[in-house]
């Protein structure tokens, strides 16, 4: 969350005239977009957003205010916008009269943390500041209740999930997929190159394949009205290796053959293990890929990232007992997810899509 304060607009006055709000609420804008213009006695100024999120003014246009006073924010999520607003609304409601004033932002810092009448009249402060605050929640947090701090990774996952489940309205379809051909050709690959090949290096070649008879599939909303498909093929896939979860993007270029995929999987595995991903590695992906494949995941329900409109979810190899020629014979088989966004994809749409890939597994070729 950013605050937007008036600034010294000029060294004699010290309040000044919002003209109007560029902006609604929860908008999204980003760095250097014009949020407000202010006026005073001698000059019109325009106010610049300074991050990227959700804008939620605290003034009204045609009034007056003074400088330093909080005029709005920018919330990183529509669910951080919407939280600040329920409890605001439920502070105002439940205030009573209180022997002490919050300044602007020790209010918005109260709010957010809740903290209770009695907490703040136990400052003994007609003021309250927002550093008073900062060291009455340092002062909480030293209670006898047990807590773990989030990793900084973790808390970006936290954003994204929250961003996601908030802005996409996500569907969901799973299909069974029988995988014996393409265990077998993975394992020769395997040994051809010798590494290990799975379906984290697999599914970005078949993806690229398809592409162009499903481009709903790869890109973004713009808005509303219209869709913006992707040129090429940039495949997140999730990683894990118990250093926190990261999805490095494997682009276009290394797409066309599994050796290449194979070859970006491994370098991203050991950049898993020391941390050291790099911004480019992050960035840039159209569909995602969520590995589950762990013993006995039957299936997961992955989010679909900002930005996208599908992910797909690879859950572990089971096996089966079936029926063959009058005998019965072993035979594997995997479930395969789509979460997609149902404001570009209809279930019909994703069917198709989830069908083709399963058709591509069973029937597996070396060169995807």
């Amino acid at each position: 969350m950013r605050q937007i304060v008036v600034p010294q607009l000029n060294a004699n006055d010290n309040s000044c005239l919002i003209q109007k709000f560029y902006c609604s609420e929860g908008e999204f804008i980003h760095s250097g977009d014009i949020i407000t213009t202010l006026e005073t006695s001698k000059a019109a100024i325009d106010v610049e957003c300074e991050a990227d999120g959700y804008f939620y003014a605290t003034a009204k246009e045609q009034t007056d205010v003074k400088t330093g006073e909080v005029i709005a924010f920018v919330f990183e999520s529509l669910q951080e916008m919407n939280t600040y607003k329920e409890l605001s609304a439920g502070s105002a409601a439940s205030a009573s009269p209180a022997n002490y004033k919050l300044s602007n932002s020790a209010e918005v810092f109260a709010t957010l943390h809740q903290f209770s009448q009695e907490e703040l009249s136990s400052l003994n402060k007609k003021v309250i500041k927002l550093s008073d605050l900062e060291k009455l929640l340092k002062k909480r947090s030293r209670g006898d209740e047990t807590r773990i701090l989030l990793t900084k990774n973790q808390k970006q996952v936290a954003k994204i999930v929250a961003e996601s489940h908030t802005t996409i309205p996500n569907a969901f379809v799973s299909m069974k997929v029988y995988c014996d051909e393409a265990l077998a050709g993975m394992q020769e690959i395997s040994e051809q190159l010798e590494v290990i090949v799975g379906f984290g290096e697999v599914l970005p070649v078949l993806l690229g394949s398809v592409k162009d008879d499903f481009p709903y599939m790869y890109g973004k909303l713009k808005d509303e009205d219209t869709f913006i498909p992707a040129a090429e093929v940039n495949v997140g896939v999730t990683i894990d290796v118990g250093t926190g979860l990261y999805i490095p993007v494997i682009k276009s270029e290394h797409t066309g053959s599994i050796e290449n995929t194979a070859e970006v999987m491994m370098e991203y595995k050991y950049k898993a293990l020391r941390n050291s991903f790099t911004e480019a590695d992050l960035m840039d992906g159209n569909i995602t890929i969520s590995l589950n494949t762990s013993a006995d995941v039957v299936s997961v329900i992955p989010i679909v990232l900002p930005g996208q409109t599908g992910m797909i979810s690879v859950g572990a190899v089971m096996k089966e007992l079936v029926l063959k020629d009058g005998t019965v014979a072993e035979r594997s088989y995997l479930n395969l997810g789509l979460a997609y966004d149902h404001r570009v994809v209809n279930g019909l749409y994703a069917v198709e899509f989830l069908t083709r890939l399963k058709s591509k597994i069973e029937h597996f070729e070396m060169n995807g």
